[in-house]
């Protein structure tokens, strides 16, 4: 196993957790770390997934639910579709980045493309935007399957295509040179919770953006799946929480085995503050850097307090 201790996302002395892109959306979603009294007990702090224009998401007034959890299965439904403020929210945060980068706590900025947007065009210049804030890394979402055709039917992930994949990353890393720290957020390449992950589409995803990356995240939810209380979006989202943990495994297992040494994993899916305890120690036995998660962060109205849940689960 490489030794991390170089890389710009390396814990130190730090927890070694992060949270996953859909929570952090905005700067004013910052301001509960911003005095935490110990910062070693901070993860890195994804924000985003950030697209280029305003985006309202699939919530309506119609169809307000676009988010579910069922404690009772462990599972979480999420159809929100990339809410945001745009270009214009993303500039917002290098002035929290910066309070937080001066008490050694580390950022990611997520970036992403809309489904009529041609990724190759609007993510490399997101990159750049992204890397004007100063975070510690930028990571590209390849994952996510927004939008709906018009039959109704999700638009498929670009990291379903690992030559589109290797094509945005290689523009990106043209567009913003070497020394930015970037990542690439895959799919579990599965359909449904009874799946096996795909371990060709996996392996063919990491090998095509290898040269061009920094760390790997996985995984994102698993797309379209029906939740009966969502009826924005076609009635269907991504399946997250603890019941798709072994999902999560899987993939780390197959993107470890095939991934360049030198190069880090971000492992996340499945994980809360019940299971972190357990989960962590497996996930770095199967070669992760840093173990995450969203969904539990997303219902939280205490994310500092949450920190430090986690903190002492472990």
């Amino acid at each position: 196993m490489a030794n991390f201790e170089n890389h710009p996302l390396y814990p130190g002395a730090g927890v070694p957790f992060f949270i996953a892109a859909g929570v952090l959306k905005e700067a004013a979603h910052f301001e509960p770390f911003m005095d935490i009294k110990d910062p070693l007990v901070v993860p890195a702090l994804t924000s985003g997934g950030w697209t280029q224009p305003n985006w309202a998401g699939n919530a309506t007034n119609k169809d307000p639910i676009d988010f579910v959890y069922y404690s009772d299965k462990k599972m979480a439904g999420n159809a929100r579709g990339l809410p945001g403020s745009g270009l214009e929210g993303m500039r917002k945060l290098s002035e929290p980045i910066k309070r937080l980068s001066d008490r050694g706590i580390k950022t990611i900025i997520q970036v992403t493309n809309l489904p009529h947007e041609t990724p190759t065009k609007v993510i490399p210049m997101l990159v750049e935007e992204a890397m004007a804030q100063n975070p510690t890394a930028v990571e590209v979402n390849l994952s996510c399957p927004n939008g709906l055709k018009e039959d109704g039917s999700f638009h498929p992930p670009t990291c379903n295509n690992p030559e589109v994949s290797a094509e945005v990353m290689s523009a990106s890393r043209n567009r913003v040179g070497e020394e930015v720290c970037l990542g690439a957020k895959d799919s579990p390449h599965v359909t449904s919770l009874e799946d096996q992950v795909d371990e060709a589409g996996v392996t063919d995803l990491i090998i095509a953006t290898s040269p061009y990356v920094d760390f790997f995240t996985g995984i994102n939810t698993i797309g379209a799946q029906p939740f009966p209380e969502i009826k924005c979006a076609g009635g269907k989202g991504g399946m997250s929480g603890p019941v798709v943990a072994p999902i999560a495994r899987e993939w780390l297992k197959i993107a470890r085995a095939v991934a360049d040494e030198r190069i880090p994993i971000l492992s996340c899916g499945g994980i809360d503050s019940e299971n972190i305890a357990t989960e962590l120690p497996l996930r770095q036995e199967l070669g992760a850097m840093l173990v995450g998660g969203a969904q539990e962060w997303y219902r939280s109205a205490r994310p500092d307090l949450l920190a430090e849940r986690w903190a002492q689960a472990c």
